[in-house]
């Protein structure tokens, strides 16, 4: 099993500041003490690992988007402007609320928590022509029959 620790989500400003973890082996950098970790949820093949990583991706960007709303919003000096800045952040918020709560349930994750991603198998495919294919089987009997002696 190998754990990893990227962060894929770069949060922060006011709003909302997790961290989803893929492919480092340390703890991340902001959270060295020990921690005690639960499996929430397992993702089972490629298919519900892609689901998942869109959905954090458009989570990321409503999330990212509701930043730079606010700083436009806080910068602009014309109140009925600033007014409806504020009322767009409001909407914008609302939805990221909701796909949030949305994500939490169908996942068990919130931008509100720090994640690991454990990457426990891969398989990795290649195109060959049908020559191909049977040489290559031919050297992989080869090299285990010779293991086994």
């Amino acid at each position: 099993m190998k754990r990893s620790n990227l962060p894929l989500l770069a949060l922060g400003a006011t709003l909302l500041t997790p961290v989803l973890a893929f492919g480092q082996k340390s703890a991340p950098a902001a959270n060295q003490q020990k921690q005690n970790v639960v499996l929430v949820r397992k993702l089972e093949g490629a298919q519900q690992v892609a689901e998942f990583q869109h959905d954090v991706q458009v989570l990321q960007n409503e999330r990212q988007q509701a930043i730079e709303q606010q700083a436009a919003m806080e910068k602009e000096k014309n109140a009925a402007k600033k007014k409806e800045m504020k009322e767009k952040l409001d909407a914008m918020m609302k939805k990221l609320n909701a796909d949030n709560a949305a994500m939490a349930k169908a996942y068990g994750f919130s931008l509100t928590r720090n994640y690991i991603f454990e990457i426990q198998s891969a398989n990795v495919y290649m195109a060959v022509t049908p020559e191909e294919a049977a040489k290559l089987e031919a050297e992989k009997a080869k090299q285990e029959k010779q293991g086994k002696k």
